[in-house]
């Protein structure tokens, strides 16, 4: 990323006599556990132009994190009106492919809108990343700084593709081929996490399902809240300042993976948090309180002690109280 034009009064988008213009750069994510590997992958534009997707690397840096990218081409780039992939899910041994209609529109006005950040500041999303994992599944997001929001989940086709296409030096078959990757590629601690028997296929739809909920942070003792890091599990997150009002509003989530947060005490002095939920547990706390459709929002409740040292964890709406005892809390304190 260094030989990115990083010029301080460039803004973020420019507009053309014929339509406007973003600067962005496209990635490439898969799951942890579940690598794969992009063969062919590209956005098309409105007006027959393109520009490729990285490929060749093998993923599994995480659902939805930034990944390798390609600085080609002009800064400021039209919106995709197209995705046209083809890549290799290494545990199933599988090649999908597809070719599809990106939301353009939607993409637009998500650009346009932008975000409030840590700081209070308005920015906008600067990679369009895509996510590939096994079953075919295909998850598109908008990454900023700290900010990350899916836009479009396809389902990709099984294709073949030759050896010969595929890696041309290779004098091997390509099982061979790919079993060699997972071998040499990871050391023996992260592949004793991949359960080629055993792939969660339904897992990353599941992680899509949203609820209409908020977090409310209080105090036992007077506190401020200055910023918080909010990371779902499929990929999304928000990064920004405690004095957002979305922090405020119902909207429509998804489950929180981790979350961290920073806050004032009334003397000035400064603590932080991060806090890791027990999957199995809190996705069954969802189901548990929104399980009743007449009462359809929750607030997850971070209720800080007057000592600053620990919080509780609570999800709850009018008729349910859940304590996610599993949550994993580390409270510390900080300075500028």
């Amino acid at each position: 990323m260094s030989c990115q034009n990083n010029k301080s009064d460039k803004k973020k988008n420019i507009n053309t006599t014929e339509m406007q213009k973003y600067e962005w750069t496209p990635s490439a994510c898969a799951p942890k556990y579940n690598p794969a590997q992009i063969h062919k992958g590209r956005f098309i534009f409105s007006n027959g132009e393109s520009i490729n997707i990285p490929s060749g690397h093998t993923l599994h840096q995480g659902w939805g994190k930034s990944g390798p990218t390609h600085i080609v081409g002009d800064d400021f780039k039209l919106i995709p009106s197209k995705l046209e992939i083809t890549w290799v899910s290494y545990l199933e041994k599988k090649f999908y492919k597809g070719i599809f209609n990106l939301p353009k529109e939607k993409i637009t006005k998500l650009f346009q809108n932008g975000y409030i950040d840590r700081l209070g500041k308005k920015e906008t999303y600067s990679e369009i990343n895509v996510g590939i994992a096994p079953g075919g599944i295909i998850c598109v997001w908008l990454i900023g700084n700290g900010w990350t929001i899916e836009v479009a989940r396809y389902k990709g086709d099984a294709t073949n593709v030759s050896i010969e296409e595929f890696a041309p030096s290779a004098i091997i078959s390509m099982e061979d081929y790919l079993n060699s990757v997972l071998a040499e590629d990871f050391n023996e601690e992260t592949k004793a996490k991949m359960d080629l028997d055993n792939i969660s296929f339904g897992k990353w739809d599941n992680y899509r399902k949203r609820y209409q909920w908020k977090p409310n942070i209080k105090y036992k003792k007077t506190g401020e809240l200055k910023e918080i890091r909010i990371t779902y599990y499929n990929g999304e997150s928000i990064y920004t300042i405690g004095s957002n009002e979305i922090l405020n509003q119902f909207q429509d989530y998804p489950i929180p993976d981790h979350i961290r947060m920073e806050w004032t005490d009334k003397n000035g002095n400064e603590f932080g948090s991060k806090i890791y939920f027990d999957e199995e547990e809190i996705i069954m706390a969802f189901k548990k309180v929104f399980e009743d459709l007449d009462h359809n929002q929750a607030e997850l409740v971070l209720e800080i002690d007057k000592y600053n040292s620990d919080l509780t964890v609570i999800l709850q709406n009018e008729l349910k109280a859940i304590h996610l005892k599993k949550a994993r809390i580390k409270i510390y304190e900080t300075s500028n």
